[in-house]
């Protein structure tokens, strides 16, 4: 779902037609907002954190606040994501140099500041430093990645920075950590100040905008034509939808209600186990949002109430919390819950995102009930039925989706999260029919995975399906190279997944 997101953005980007809501920011609201989102990542990690908002600076800066925050979310999660050991640290100041000479959107302006995340983690090739801002690269571009992701988020960064009329910079050594810098106007010429509160959109967007636009997609960066008629109309149709959010903490509760305001869905709001079974009790809901660290009734408690009861237990449920979550409870959850949302540096745009989804699918569910064609393809299908399929994966959000659409169709699935269990579960189960294997797994990837599975007596003639995020010219090739039988790429389409597993199954 994340890189469906972050498509999504990069296809609105490429064609101009992403909205800026420009308006006087105060950068006085900065530290405070990086400070909630952070310091507890820092805890959790052991790392130093600082934020130093240096003398000069301006009182406010127009920007869109929202587009400011995602680019800066970005590069701290990735800072902490890539340190072990040491510190991360984000800077504010004036700054009178340090940019491209020939971005004359920063010469020209009134001012320009410079907001730098700093760390001192694994560091970045000289020869990687470049490849890294393109669409799907990582600065470790082999498959048999430590860290994961999709190698989207620094593509969409840049283009971002650049829509707001500014740039990014690195400046890294291996071993040494990284440097990332965002140069930014503060101040921008009256004409890009729009009367409807500074929304911009596109073609529609005055000359000086309309110039930052184009900049944000020129170059050499381009996604292609695939991404770029990607419909973001998610939102559609689900204005009916009701939604329970689970939440004792009043601000947060009330933060998530907020999030919850562009789905168009009806929010009911409590804050103990009691009164949300009391909820449950009164009404039917499309989804559950649920925190577990509930006090009395804990979310747990809830978990347990709604699987024993046959009139709640296939309520779509979504959990979200701050506590550590060992593989056993998060394989507990997923015999529970549509999925798990744990409350990080990226988790309340993903709420947002899973619960649209999952509306989505109620959405479309009815629609199939009431005789209309299934959105997604996956009616029940006999030839599938009692079939054993074996998912391999490191992301438990691909588990938990493809592991509910697989036992619709009546199908035992064994899901793992890496090649050496993947290997194991195998030879525990000798009759197992298919294999769906990821192929962006860390440590064993999964082209080496399919290649021990091949050397497997009892499945060296099973199909074998390879899962890739790349989607790249020759991965195919290399899938089939590997002992694949068959490549599909993410997100995973349903029906051409459900179509590929009858295709191999029948022969």
């Amino acid at each position: 779902l994340k890189l469906i997101n972050d498509i999504l953005d990069l296809s609105k980007i490429e064609s101009g037609t992403v909205a800026l809501e420009i308006a006087d920011w105060p950068l006085s609201e900065l530290p405070p907002l990086l400070e909630r989102t952070f310091r507890h990542v820092a805890e959790a990690t052991q790392l130093g954190f600082t934020i130093d908002m240096r003398p000069g600076l301006p009182t406010s800066i127009p920007t869109d606040p929202q587009r400011l925050q995602q680019i800066l979310n970005n590069l701290l999660s990735n800072a902490f994501k890539f340190t072990e050991k040491g510190r991360v640290a984000f800077s504010a100041e004036p700054a009178t140099s340090g940019w491209n000479s020939k971005n004359e959107v920063l010469n020209r302006a009134g001012g320009v500041i410079a907001l730098t995340v700093a760390d001192t983690g694994i560091g970045i090739l000289p020869e990687k430093q470049q490849s890294i801002f393109e669409a799907f690269a990582q600065g470790d571009g082999t498959t048999s990645r430590k860290y994961g992701g999709t190698g989207l988020g620094l593509s969409i960064c840049r283009e971002l920075t650049r829509l707001l009329g500014g740039e990014m910079r690195l400046d890294s050594e291996p071993g040494q950590g990284s440097t990332f810098t965002v140069y930014l106007p503060t101040s921008v010429p009256s004409s890009t100040r729009h009367a409807n509160g500074g929304r911009s959109n596109g073609a529609n967007a005055p000359a000086p905008e309309r110039e930052l636009q184009e900049a944000a997609t020129s170059g050499s960066w381009r996604v292609g034509a695939r991404t770029s008629r990607v419909p973001d109309t998610r939102t559609a149709g689900i204005s009916e939808r009701t939604v329970l959010v689970v939440e004792d903490d009043p601000i947060q509760q009330q933060h998530i209600v907020d999030l919850m305001e562009p789905v168009q869905a009806k929010i009911t709001a409590v804050s103990t186990g009691e009164e949300a079974l009391a909820a449950l009790q009164e009404q039917r809901f499309d989804c559950i949002v649920l925190d577990l660290g509930l006090p009395g009734l804990s979310g747990w408690q809830v978990i347990d109430h709604l699987k024993t009861n046959k009139a709640l237990h296939s309520t779509p449920l979504l959990v979200y919390t701050a506590k550590d979550l060992t593989r056993k409870e998060e394989m507990r959850l997923g015999r529970s819950a549509k999925t798990i949302v744990v409350k990080e540096v990226r988790s309340p745009e993903r709420l947002r995102e899973e619960v649209i989804e999952v509306l989505d699918r109620v959405e479309a569910e009815n629609a199939h009930s009431n005789g209309q064609p299934s959105a997604d393809g996956d009616k029940l299908d006999a030839s599938l039925a009692t079939k054993k399929v074996l998912v391999v994966d490191d992301d438990i959000r691909n588990i938990f989706a493809l592991t509910a659409m697989l036992e619709r169709q009546q199908m035992e699935v064994f899901a793992v999260d890496s090649g050496k269990e993947a290997i194991e579960t195998l030879e525990k189960n000798p009759d197992i029919d298919v294999a769906l294997v990821d192929v962006m797994m860390p440590e064993m990837d999964g082209y080496e995975t399919m290649t021990r599975m091949r050397e497997l007596p009892t499945f060296k003639d099973r199909p074998i399906i390879a899962l890739t995020a790349k989607a790249m010219k020759g991965d195919r090739e290399k899938c089939i190279e590997a002992g694949a039988s068959d490549y599909i790429a993410k997100p995973v389409n349903n029906a051409n997944l459900l179509s590929m597993l009858r295709s191999w199954l029948s022969i």
